[in-house]
């Protein structure tokens, strides 16, 4: 039987939004309107994005974000979900709803089996918050899910945290709720490393944002999703326009974070560029996930490494998330270099990549992750363990622990990785709640048949 001798946390795992956070936590006067500007819960059959409706595979989500527990390999997970049909009783028979999407309790449960003695919740859906282009229906819906996540929370408040989500469609609104969650005792907040209407977290716009939220402590948390949003033709003509040559006198426009002529064109979010190109090149599948949330996180560091803009607020800590880690090295080395390849027209402040990395930045690896394991002096002071749970490619802290053994990875430097390095990000006292696997586990399920419409 494993065991270990040290606490895990989780520092990505995740809810599924239910219907009562647009039903319960948005005021009452406030839910209809809400509602127009962005409704999409885990088991409804549609969408609504900016007034309009739109078909939703329900069926497809449940499979994807609340699929896995422990006691099931990914592999094996991946083949179920491929086999049955959500709705079914054949996918009730062998998979089901997992309970701990939005029931604390039956997570606490599963935690134990995982080997997880503390974890940081992440929203699902509602990381498509920032394409809500209405200003007081994002912030009305972030707060709604942050008390949401916060009651969530209080069923072990030592072992479940709550990550924050700020509406950036109102700066000095995210501002508000961002002070009022440092009151409330939220350790980070999470923002999507993508460009939306026209705008980017880098834009000195949000200036007064990241100071607020470097006073507070809060860590940035920069989570990747599913960036799939069609090429229009419109943003087709600024990306055009954006690939010629900025005018004589503008060496210094890249680096000025969205100012002067870069500021007019709108750059395509690597995410969506990539799932574009799929399609168009016929791959029946979709590559947001497995190309498009690395090219995201990849994009976002190489900015705030090349621009300077982590040396405008020294005491920020930001953590890459949702993302992979494998790639760092070549990202921080690719950096340097064209940093000094074209240093004529480098910043003062810019400092060296991977010394500001290392300062400044965490980043998410996952369970089956060897070029984690097998680099892990790279990654000792950086790594940050997620389990990804209950999404399709979950996994637990055994496996990750079984694989770092085989690489022959120090235990001090597992006690590090898969917990040590996450709590010092944080600023979260350890918990050990978990030895060993319980004897007599089983997951909290509940069916999915007559759950979806027809």
């Amino acid at each position: 039987m494993p065991s270990k001798d040290f606490p895990v946390f989780d520092c990505d795992s995740h809810i599924v939004e239910p219907a009562e956070i647009w039903d319960e936590y948005v005021p009452a006067a406030k839910r209809e309107f809400v509602k127009e500007h962005f409704y999409n819960p885990l088991v409804a059959g549609y969408k609504v994005l900016n007034g309009r409706r739109y078909p939703y595979s329900a069926s497809r989500s449940i499979s994807a974000t609340s699929s896995w527990v422990p006691g099931r390999s990914s592999a094996e997970n991946r083949r179920l979900i491929g086999t049955y049909e959500p709705g079914t009783p054949e996918y009730d028979q062998h998979l089901g709803k997992v309970a701990a999407t939005w029931n604390p309790r039956a997570r606490l449960n599963d935690m134990d089996a995982m080997g997880i003695d503390q974890v940081m919740v992440f929203p699902s859906h509602l990381v498509y918050l920032p394409l809500v282009r209405n200003p007081e229906a994002a912030t009305l819906l972030a707060t709604a899910y942050n008390d949401w996540a916060y009651d969530y929370c209080q069923a072990n408040p030592r072992r479940l945290f709550p990550c924050g989500l700020l509406a950036l469609q109102d700066a000095d609104g995210a501002i508000a709720e961002l002070r009022r969650l440092a009151q409330r005792g939220f350790k980070t907040v999470a923002v999507r490393p993508v460009l939306w209407n026209g705008r980017y977290p880098t834009f000195e716009e949000f200036d007064p944002l990241w100071r607020e939220l470097e006073a507070s402590g809060l860590v940035l948390g920069m989570h990747t999703f599913p960036s799939s949003e069609p090429l229009s033709s419109e943003l087709a003509a600024m990306m055009q326009a954006g690939s010629k040559q900025p005018d004589a006198g503008a060496a210094d426009a890249p680096f000025q974070s969205g100012a002067g002529l870069w500021r007019e064109v709108a750059v395509y979010s690597p995410g969506q560029l990539v799932q574009n190109i799929v399609n168009v090149m016929g791959v029946p599948v979709n590559a947001s996930e497995n190309v498009g949330f690395m090219f995201e996180a990849m994009t976002w560091l190489t900015i705030v490494l090349m621009t300077g803009w982590l040396e405008k607020f020294p005491r920020l800590m930001a953590a890459v998330l949702e993302s992979n880690a494998s790639w760092l090295p070549l990202i921080l080395e690719k950096a340097e270099t064209f940093l000094e390849v074209h240093a004529y027209h480098r910043p003062v402040q810019v400092g060296d990549p991977e010394k500001t990395f290392a300062r400044q930045c965490f980043i998410a690896f996952e369970t089956d992750e060897d070029p984690v394991y097998r680099m892990w002096d790279v990654y000792e002071d950086v790594g940050i363990w997620s389990s990804d749970y209950p999404h399709h490619d979950g996994a637990d802290a055994w496996e990750a622990i079984e694989r770092m053994n085989r690489w022959n990875v120090p235990p001090h430097v597992q006690a590090k990785l898969l917990g040590g390095n996450a709590r010092r990000m944080y600023g979260i006292e350890p918990e050990l709640a978990v030895s060993e696997p319980p004897a007599d586990y089983a997951p909290l399920l509940e069916p999915t048949v007559g759950l979806l419409s027809p």
